[in-house]
């Protein structure tokens, strides 16, 4: 065992110097009383003629997408929606996208929607650009390495930071598990910042979406990859969401609580996307593949009992992290305290009510294969300690 740390270290290494190397892409963001305007301004420049406009059935169902849409055609570019795809997009949904860009021959991805929407524009992109080369192959690192059409983002949730990151996320069901494809060339062009189109958004998803992003700025200072930049990213976006989220969550048409969730969830895009992020993920994409339960809800019912199993492992970096979003007197303790005080607030629940004893080695032996060696996590969690873990999740356990 001590022999594969060994080799995950070095592996980390290498992440973290390409990290510092690599020129990773800043999408443009367009934010503002004139944010819609500029952007059009924009797609004009840029001669785009046809979008394929990709949501899911919940904002086409609640017409989030209308007035862009209005708006779009009347500046003389088509529009065809595309909403075929659920709280995880599958393989088979994005081959769905590919057939309608191509068959209306469109030249740009318009995403509106949460972090399926963006992932799904990101891997039909993807294949576009990449048209004989299967989602399984470009599964990992820098596999897709072509120009993408342009791809422009609209969130309607503040948590996924896809706007921002290298990363896409696909459900393979026919082997019943979750991948990522990870390239430079996957951030989108830009991103519009509209805070009236989350205003909508259910209780429950407030919470999910927002625990999600306030999870990728906790692993990505917590990593061992963490650097100065992203330590910066991370901690404005922990002290956003310490302070927004309680008031998004209670009063849901807050659009300056809103404002700071979008900002907070783009801030911890840019730390996680250059550091990964840990065990929490890993799990929770297994928690998605196996019982199809949202990435953002998965996250938080994890991240208790991950920073418990952790314990004063990490408090260096969270008393650090605390200093920096609660106050110089700050300790880890209190920012523990802080955060599960956040999650007893916002309902999310110590069990995972879909959970099942028998499905427990599976998801930790997955888990484990998708952190190892791609996740530089502060330690290392053995299988049996996985096992114990999950089994702390198991309803009325």
């Amino acid at each position: 065992m001590a022999v594969k740390h060994l080799f995950y270290r070095t592996y980390h290494l290498g992440l973290r110097l390409a990290a510092m190397l690599l020129p990773i892409p800043e999408p443009h963001v367009f934010y503002g009383d004139k944010a819609i305007e500029q952007w059009l301004a924009h797609l004009c420049a840029q001669k785009c003629k046809r979008i394929l406009l990709i949501s899911d059935p919940g904002v086409i169902a609640l017409n989030l997408h209308a007035s862009l849409q209005e708006q779009l055609i009347s500046n003389n570019i088509e529009v065809t929606i595309f909403s075929d795809l659920g709280a995880n997009p599958s393989i088979e949904q994005i081959e769905q996208g590919v057939r309608c860009y191509q068959a209306n021959q469109c030249d740009t991805l318009l995403a509106i929607g949460g972090g399926s929407a963006m992932d799904c524009a990101k891997l039909i992109a993807a294949r576009i650009a990449r048209p004989k080369k299967s989602l399984r192959q470009m599964h990992g690192l820098f596999k897709v390495l072509r120009t993408l059409p342009p791809v422009y983002v609209v969130p309607t949730t503040a948590g996924t930071g896809s706007e921002v990151t290298v990363a896409a996320v696909v459900s393979d069901t026919e082997r019943k598990l979750k991948f990522s494809i990870n390239d430079l060339c996957l951030v989108p062009k830009g991103v519009l910042f509209l805070p009236e189109l989350t205003a909508g958004l259910p209780p429950g998803l407030t919470a999910s979406t927002g625990i999600d992003a306030l999870t990728h700025a906790l692993e990505a200072y917590i990593g061992i990859n963490a650097s100065a930049y992203t330590r910066g990213k991370s901690e404005k976006a922990v002290a956003l969401i310490l302070g927004a989220l309680p008031k998004a969550y209670n009063q849901p048409h807050d659009l300056g609580a809103r404002t700071d969730m979008l900002w907070a969830a783009m801030y911890a895009g840019q730390a996680f996307t250059r550091t990964s992020v840990g065990y929490v993920h890993a799990i929770a994409h297994q928690l998605g593949a196996f019982y199809g339960l949202g990435h953002g809800l998965a996250n938080a019912l994890v991240l208790r009992p991950i920073l418990d199993f952790y314990g004063n492992r990490v408090d260096a970096s969270l008393e650090q992290l605390a200093k920096q979003t609660l106050g110089e007197q700050s300790s880890a303790a209190q920012l523990r305290d802080r955060i599960y005080a956040l999650l007893d607030e916002l309902g999310i629940p110590p069990f995972i009510a879909d959970l099942k004893a028998e499905d427990i080695p599976l998801i930790a032996k997955q888990a484990l294969a998708e952190a190892h060696p791609d996740y530089p996590v502060p330690c290392f969690i053995t299988q049996q300690e996985m096992e114990n873990l999950l089994h702390s999740l198991l309803p009325h356990a």
